[in-house]
Parts: structure tokens; sequence; C-alpha cells
């Protein structure tokens, strides 16, 4: 009696593990064709970025096979991408004592002038905002912002930047970006 039993239990344990087994499977199946389903394409232009696109700029026609993937500083400078996940930004410092930022867009195109114009900016000394800031400038013919920082500093330097990017809702707080500084950037808009 005890033999049949010990079988019994042997026999249920042994079509749970089959249908554990299954189960396994399908879940192993359902993961390989969703993965699949992402294509390369449905990845780099998402209906809501394409949307969200603050620029201001027509990107029809153009090719972005590269997509969302230009992180690389175009001045000498500090890359980020801001919050968004639309905007980039490049922040340098040069001789004698100038702060610039270049805005971006998703592609990493400089935005069009009204737009950059719509955008505002306040940098501060150190790693917070603490006042006084100095406002950033739009340079239009140079799609950047820039200020004179006025000051005489030693390396390491830590600015704080607090941006405005245009089309943000109103009453939204700027983003906060911290620059560390080294050495003067390799900025050929000098």
């Amino acid at each position: 009696m005890q033999t049949s039993i010990v079988i019994k239990m042997g026999r249920a344990m042994i079509e749970k593990s089959r249908i554990y087994l299954g189960l396994s499977i399908v879940l192993l199946m359902l993961s390989v064709a969703c993965q699949q389903s992402v294509t390369e394409d449905s990845m780099e232009h998402p209906p809501e970025i394409e949307e969200m696109d603050h620029s201001g700029m027509d990107h029809s026609g153009m090719d972005h096979s590269a997509g969302h993937s230009d992180h690389n500083p175009k001045h000498g400078g500090t890359f980020f991408m801001a919050l968004d996940k639309i905007h980039h930004l490049e922040g340098t410092l040069s001789n004698p004592d100038i702060f610039r930022v270049y805005i971006y867009d998703q592609f990493t195109l400089p935005l069009k002038v009204e737009n950059l114009e719509k955008t505002s900016g306040t940098i501060y000394w150190g790693e917070f905002p603490d006042p006084p800031g100095i406002l950033l400038e739009t340079v239009p013919e140079k799609a950047m912002l820039e200020a004179n920082l006025n000051r005489e500093f030693e390396f390491p330097v830590t600015l704080t930047l607090l941006l405005q990017f245009h089309g943000a809702e109103d009453g939204s707080e700027p983003e906060l970006f911290t620059f560390v500084f080294d050495e003067y950037s390799d900025d050929q808009d000098e």
C-alpha cells in the first residue's frame, strides 16, 4: 500500500514537472516572438518622439539611419542628453572665460533660431544654483547661448546650468546640468 502511494506521488510530481516545462517553453516562445516583432525601424523613430519634435525642423525626407545615437561633443565640451530625451546640449568653457551652450534636437542638429531664442538659461558658479546667476544670451548666427563669466578662477571649475527649453510647459522647472572643467575646451567657435 505504501508503494502505491509513493508511485502516485511520483506520477503527480512528474505531471507537475511536465506542466512547468510546458509553461516555460510557451513563455520562452512568447519572449522570442515579442523580441522579433520589435524591429530596428520601430525603435529608431517611435511615433511619440516624432510628435514631440520641438526643434522646429522638418525631418521628413532626411536619412536618420543613425537614429538618436550621436552623443559626441562637436565643440570639445561636455555633452548631455536632456531628460525629455529630445534635446541634447554641449557646454564649453573658452578663453577668455566664455561659457557657451550649444543646443541640438534628437538628431543632434542645431535648433532653429526661433526655438533657440525661446530657450533660456542661467549659469551659476559651483555645484548648486546659488544666486547670483549669469543669464545666457542667444547668439543666433552661431546657434548657441553664451555668457561672459567676468571672474578669475583656477581649474578645476564647476558650473551649474539651469536651462528652460522652448516648448516647456508653463510653470515647469528648468533642467539642471553640472559641468566640471579641468581646462579650457577645444571650442572651434572661439
